[in-house]
C-alpha cells in the first residue's frame, strides 16, 4: 500500500503551524537531503494544509499542485484519507481538477482515487480524458488502474483522429 510521504507533510504542517505560508517548503528525508531532488519524490504545494494525524487526513486547500514523477495535478482542494497504520487509503481532488501524465490529460470537477482498489474516478464537468487531439467525455469516467480498464458512462462519447494512428491500413491487411 502506498505510504503518505510523512516527511512531506510534517515540514509542510510546521511552516504551516510558524504561520509562514506552505508554498515553497522543501521537505528533508531521512539522510537529510530535500526530497524534492529525488526522481521519486511527491511534492505537494497549497495555500494552506490542515494535517490531523488523529482523525487520519490530510487537507490541501486553494492553489493545490501535485507535482509526482508519474503524474502532475492541480485542485482548488485536495483530501488525502489514510489508513489505520498511515498508509494512504484514498486522494480526493476537487475543484478545477486537472491531471497530466505525458500527452495525456484529465479534466473534472472532481476525482477520487481508492487506492485498494485501484479505482479511479472523474465526475462533473463534465469530465474528460484527452490523448494528444481524441477525446473521451461522458458524465461519470471510471478507470481501474491496475487492470487497464474504463467505463464512460452515461452519455459516452469519443472523438478519435484517424491521422493519429499513422497508416490505419496496415491494421487491416489480411
Amino acid at each position: 500500500m502506498t505510504k503518505l510521504p510523512i516527511g512531506l507533510v510534517a515540514a509542510l504542517a510546521v511552516a504551516w503551524l510558524a504561520g509562514s505560508a506552505p508554498r515553497a517548503v522543501a521537505a528533508l528525508g531521512d539522510d537529510g537531503q530535500s526530497l524534492e531532488a529525488s526522481p521519486n519524490a511527491t511534492v505537494i504545494t497549497a495555500d494552506k494544509l490542515t494535517f490531523d494525524y488523529l482523525q487520519k487526513f490530510a487537507l490541501f486547500e486553494n492553489n493545490v499542485l501535485v507535482n509526482d514523477p508519474r503524474l502532475q495535478l492541480s485542485a482548488n482542494r485536495l483530501t488525502i484519507t489514510l489508513t489505520e497504520d498511515g498508509g494512504v487509503q484514498t486522494i480526493k481532488a476537487e475543484g478545477k481538477v486537472l491531471l497530466t501524465q505525458g500527452d495525456k490529460k484529465a479534466r473534472s470537477d472532481m476525482a477520487t482515487y481508492d487506492v485498494a482498489s485501484g479505482k479511479i474516478v472523474l465526475a462533473g464537468g463534465p469530465p474528460q480524458v484527452m490523448q494528444g487531439r481524441n477525446i473521451l467525455e461522458g458524465e461519470v469516467i471510471t478507470f481501474w488502474r491496475d487492470e487497464q480498464r474504463l467505463e464512460c458512462k452515461p452519455k459516452a462519447r469519443l472523438v478519435v483522429y484517424s491521422d493519429d494512428f499513422g497508416n490505419a491500413d496496415a491494421y487491416f491487411k489480411k
